[in-house]
């Protein structure tokens, strides 16, 4: 079972709703937290880019993921429990797509470099 930062696959998704974003969350996430959600039809959810959360930093160099709001991520996200069953059924089915995202930032470093 990999550490969250070298994962990363529970924050993956094709549903732009994945990500619910309730009222307790507000009271610790500040403005540049909020400013990766978005609403739609008055509900609140983590905004995704490319099939993954807007708050999943990569770093290609250490092929490591991390949430780049963690002390304030949504209770939806804190449910989660590394290692758990709901954890090991994300990790399978969403590791390809973590993979391919993480080759795709690997390739853009190059490109940068």
């Amino acid at each position: 079972m990999p550490e969250c930062t070298d994962c990363g696959a529970c924050c993956f998704n094709e549903h732009a709703e994945y990500i619910r974003v309730f009222l307790v969350d507000y009271e610790r996430m500040n403005d540049a937290a909020l400013a990766l959600s978005t609403e739609k039809d008055g509900v609140r959810y983590m905004r995704f880019e490319d099939g993954h959360c807007a708050a999943l930093g990569f770093d290609p160099a250490t092929n490591r993921v991390g949430c780049t709001i963690y002390p304030m991520r949504p209770d939806a996200c804190r449910w989660l429990e590394r290692g758990s069953g709901e954890c090991r059924s994300q990790l399978a089915s969403k590791w390809p797509a973590r993979e391919r995202e993480m080759d795709a930032q690997q390739k853009g470093a190059t490109l940068k470099a």
